[in-house]
C-alpha cells in the first residue's frame, strides 16, 4: 500500500468527518459552519483532482452493471454538491457575505441539497466499501477468510442499519428529503452526542446498502483503486 493511496484515503474521510459536522448547524456558529462546509469543499475539490482520469474517462465508459450504476451515483452526487456549494456562497452570512444575495428559495435548496448529498455521499462509500475493508485488512495484518468474524461484521452490518433507520425518523430526514415542511429540529442543548450518533447510524445504514447493492449483483471495485474513486 503506497503512502499516497494511503493519504488519498485519509482526505476522503477527512472531508466526511467535515461534512457530517457541517450539518450540525444549530451546535455550530454560522462562521464556524462556513469554515467547516470551505474546507470540505477545498478536500472534495482535491478528491476530484486525484481521480481526474475517470472523469476524462467518463465518455468511454463500457455498458457494464457496476460502470452505469457509479456513473448515475456520481453524477448525481456531482449536481447535489454543485447545488450545495452554490447555495453555500448564496445564502453566506460570514465568509462570502459580500456577493450573498440571501433569499428563502436559496436557502431551501441548500437543506435540500445537503440532505441529499449526505444520502449519496453513503451510498458513494458503500459501492466502495470492499476497498476500504482491504484497506483495514492490510494495516491490522488480517490475512485469509474467519467464518466467526464474517459472522460479526454481518451482525455489526444488521444493528447499524436498524439503528439507521430509526435514527432517519429521530433526525427528521424523510420530510427533507422530499422538501416537506417540518419542525422537528434537534435539541443540541439536551444532547450534542447523540446527534452524531444518529447521523453516524444513518451514513452507516446508507453504506451498508451501497455495499450490499454492489455485492448482490456480483461486482466489486478493483482492490488497487482509492475508497472512495469513482471509478
Amino acid at each position: 500500500m503506497s503512502p499516497v493511496f494511503l493519504t488519498r484515503l485519509v482526505l476522503d474521510f477527512v472531508a466526511v468527518g467535515f461534512f457530517v459536522m457541517a450539518m450540525a448547524y444549530w451546535w455550530l456558529d454560522n462562521r464556524t459552519h462556513e469554515l467547516v462546509g470551505t474546507v470540505m469543499f477545498a478536500l472534495l475539490f482535491l478528491h476530484n483532482v486525484f481521480n481526474r482520469r475517470w472523469w476524462g474517462r467518463l465518455p468511454k465508459t463500457r455498458r457494464a452493471s457496476r460502470p452505469w450504476i457509479t456513473v448515475v451515483l456520481n453524477l448525481t452526487l456531482l449536481v447535489s454538491m454543485v447545488a450545495l456549494m452554490s447555495t453555500s456562497v448564496l445564502v453566506s452570512q460570514s465568509l462570502f457575505r459580500q456577493v450573498a444575495v440571501g433569499g428563502a428559495t436559496a436557502r431551501e435548496i441548500h437543506i435540500l441539497a445537503a440532505y441529499w448529498s449526505l444520502v449519496v455521499v453513503a451510498l458513494h462509500l458503500g459501492l466502495h466499501w470492499s476497498i476500504v475493508m482491504n484497506v483495514a485488512r492490510a494495516i491490522l495484518g488480517i490475512s485469509g477468510k474467519n467464518a466467526t468474524r464474517t459472522l460479526a461484521l454481518r451482525l455489526a452490518s444488521v444493528g447499524i442499519t436498524v439503528h439507521g433507520v430509526h435514527s432517519s425518523f429521530e433526525l427528521g430526514i424523510w420530510p427533507r428529503l422530499l422538501n416537506l415542511p417540518t419542525m422537528q429540529f434537534w435539541d443540541f442543548n439536551e444532547d450534542t452526542v447523540g446527534f452524531f450518533i444518529h447521523l453516524g447510524s444513518l451514513l452507516g445504514s446508507f453504506i451498508v446498502l451501497g455495499h450490499y447493492t454492489i455485492v448482490a449483483i456480483g461486482l466489486r471495485p478493483r482492490r488497487t483503486e482509492p475508497a472512495m474513486h469513482p471509478n
